[in-house]
């Protein structure tokens, strides 16, 4: 792993490759203002390029919020329509890739307490070096999280600790090094991300690791500790359909024999009857590059 602090704000104004942020965000209202506004000043000072948000399908003001703290916004649904409709994350990311013009490109969540300097460089600096490297992950420590002490040693979320991890070392042991395998916060060569297929919703994360790491090797991909941060925390509820979504993903990677029946929706049953259903439906994404 490589330490996040070998990389500052130095490299990124001395850099040689232009470099865009992008912050997926749906009804982030609470945090969107102050992410954006410590990306807007990092690009005023000339330590990136640009910082494009990509919304469009938010309740409360997300995207108004985003553009008066100076980031470009993009309608993810204004992007290839002929698709249909965005279905999450990973399809916010794809969509992104497409209209992302420069050769660097830094994913971030929308609701991180961090140092978004630190974060950024760490994330980036690799990438900005002759070493090879041609996909950043970033690991990190979780103030609190999902409500247990910050010392304890599973704070990679409850999804990444009860379902990924085991699965990760029983079906894919080369990547079992990697700390925080679902972590949202990654940087890339854009021209990569775009000859690979994306998977809609949580499955991007798990699957694109796979699919990067298979395409270019492990010795291309680096893992930077990035420090700790903070997010939100998600109730099980919330999380319960999430880890369905990554369960999928990573199985039609390394095990799609066992899919029989394709996506289904994550049901629950009540206990006094009925169902509960989410309604997240999870395709693949071709690879950009693909359609000229």
């Amino acid at each position: 792993m490589i330490e996040g602090a070998e990389f500052g704000i130095d490299q990124l104004r001395r850099r040689t490759r232009q470099l865009t942020v992008c912050v997926p965000a749906r009804d982030e209202a609470a945090s969107i203002g102050r992410t954006v506004g410590a990306l807007v000043g990092l690009r005023d000072e000339g330590a990136l390029d640009r910082v494009l948000v990509v919304g469009g399908d938010s309740t409360d003001g997300t995207d108004d919020l985003a553009r008066d703290a100076g980031a470009d916004v993009l309608d993810a649904a204004d992007v290839h329509p002929e698709v249909g409709p965005v279905l999450g994350k990973g399809d916010a990311m794809w969509r992104a890739l497409a209209v992302v013009d420069t050769p660097v490109v830094v994913f971030l969540d929308a609701d991180l307490d961090a140092d978004h300097a630190a974060l950024v460089a760490g994330l980036a600096g690799p990438l900005l070096e002759p070493r090879g490297v041609r996909f950043v992950k970033g690991a990190f420590h979780r103030e609190h999280p999902d409500f247990v002490e910050e010392a304890h040693p599973f704070d990679g979320g409850r999804v990444t600790e009860l379902m990924a991890r085991p699965l990760v070392n029983l079906l894919r042991p080369d990547l079992a090094g990697f700390y925080q395998p679902l972590g949202g916060q990654v940087a890339a060569d854009a021209a990569l991300l775009r000859e690979l297929p994306l998977f809609t919703g949580y499955a991007v994360e798990i699957a694109m690791l796979v699919d990067v790491v298979d395409r270019v090797g492990l010795a291309s991909v680096a893992e930077v500790n990035v420090g700790a941060l903070r997010n939100r925390p998600r109730p099980t509820a919330e999380l319960a359909p999430m880890a369905q979504e990554v369960l999928y993903g990573f199985l039609l990677r390394v095990a799609p024999e066992v899919l029989t029946s394709g996506w289904q929706p994550y049901r629950r049953p009540r206990y006094e009857g009925g169902f509960d259903e989410a309604a997240a439906r999870v395709v693949e994404r071709p690879p950009l590059a693909s359609l000229g």
